[in-house]
C-alpha cells in the first residue's frame, strides 16, 4: 500500500536553519514546505494543507505566534498541530503560543533527536484524531441508514437504538476545547 508522506511546513527567517531543519528531519520522510517569512508559509499552508507546521516564533514580517493565530482561525487547521522553535525562553511569550494554538513549544538550540521524537508524536495524535473523526462521519451515515431502514411499523432496530446511544453521548473533549475561566 502506497502510503502519503506527511506534510511538514517550516518556517524561519534564516535560510540556513530551515535547510537544517530540512535535512534532519528528511526529505524521504516527510514532503517538506519550506518558508522563509511569514507571508509565504501562510501561502504555502493554504495551498497545501501541511500536517505538522514548525514555526519560528521570532520572524521579521509576521511572527510565528501570529501565523498561528490567523491559520487557526480556519477549519481545516483547526487540529493540525504547530510546533514553535524559538531561543525564547519567557515564559509570557510561551503562553502566548499555547493560547494561540500551538501543540508544543521547543527551545533552540534543540536536541535533533528531541525535535524528530516531538514531531513524530504530534503527527501520530493528528492521524489517531483523523480517524476518530473519519469513525464518527461513518458511524453517522450508518446511523442513517439504519433509520431509513426502520421497520415497517415505526420501531426501530435495536443496533439503531445502540446508535443513537452513542451519537448523543457527550463528545470527547480535546485540550483545544479546555478552556481558563480565570
Amino acid at each position: 500500500m502506497d502510503r502519503r508522506k506527511p506534510v511538514v511546513l517550516i518556517l524561519d527567517d534564516v535560510v540556513e536553519n530551515v535547510r537544517v531543519l530540512g535535512s534532519l528531519l528528511g526529505r524521504d520522510k516527510y514532503s517538506l514546505l519550506l518558508a522563509s517569512s511569514g507571508q509565504q508559509a501562510i501561502q504555502l499552508a493554504l495551498s497545501n494543507i501541511p500536517d505538522v507546521l514548525l514555526l519560528d516564533v521570532m520572524v521579521p514580517d509576521i511572527d510565528g505566534i501570529s501565523v498561528c493565530r490567523y491559520l487557526k482561525e480556519f477549519e481545516s487547521f483547526r487540529f493540525v498541530p504547530i510546533i514553535f522553535l524559538t531561543a525564547n525562553a519567557d515564559p509570557k511569550d510561551i503562553s502566548l503560543a499555547y493560547e494561540a494554538g500551538g501543540a508544543d513549544y521547543v527551545l533552540k538550540p534543540f536536541h535533533a533527536r528531541e525535535l524528530r521524537v516531538r514531531v513524530e508524536t504530534h503527527l501520530e495524535i493528528k492521524l489517531m484524531r483523523d480517524r476518530l473523526h473519519t469513525a464518527e462521519d461513518l458511524i453517522r451515515r450508518a446511523h442513517q441508514m439504519a433509520l431509513a431502514s426502520q421497520s415497517s411499523d415505526g420501531t426501530l432496530m435495536p443496533f439503531v437504538k445502540e446508535l443513537e446511544t452513542f451519537i448523543q453521548m457527550p463528545s470527547r473533549v480535546s485540550a483545544l476545547e479546555i478552556t481558563n475561566d480565570n
